[in-house]
């Protein structure tokens, strides 16, 4: 199911962001998410509130964000199905990485993308 929440996230928008340790065009929101279901934003802690915030100022600066979860072969805990929700909700573009990093980028299918 959350697989099916992430490609609906990903049609919202197109992708417009470069991959790798380049500067991306766009401002950008790195979102991780512990598998004990802490939120990280930017590598602060935040919560669910103070997250659709960042995305409302994300959004109006028509920026990008980068997901990463920690355990993402796990169903998660139940915070993922909102904070992915608060993202599709903010109809933003998404990298989805599977390194806290972000040195990664996975795609719709769930492989890797070449750089």
């Amino acid at each position: 199911m959350l697989r099916t929440i992430l490609a609906v996230t990903l049609l919202f928008a197109p992708m417009s962001v470069s991959f790798g340790q380049e500067k991306p065009a766009q401002p950008v929101l790195k979102i991780a998410v512990m598998a004990d279901g802490r939120i990280a934003v930017n590598g602060a802690p935040a919560t669910i509130e103070s997250l659709r915030e960042s995305l409302k100022k994300l959004s109006q600066q028509k920026g990008v964000v980068w997901y990463y979860r920690e355990a993402a072969d796990t169903a998660g805990p139940p915070i993922v199905k909102q904070v992915v929700q608060a993202i599709a909700d903010a109809r933003l573009p998404v990298r989805f990485s599977s390194r806290p990093d972000y040195s990664d980028a996975i795609g719709r299918d769930g492989k890797p993308i070449k750089q």
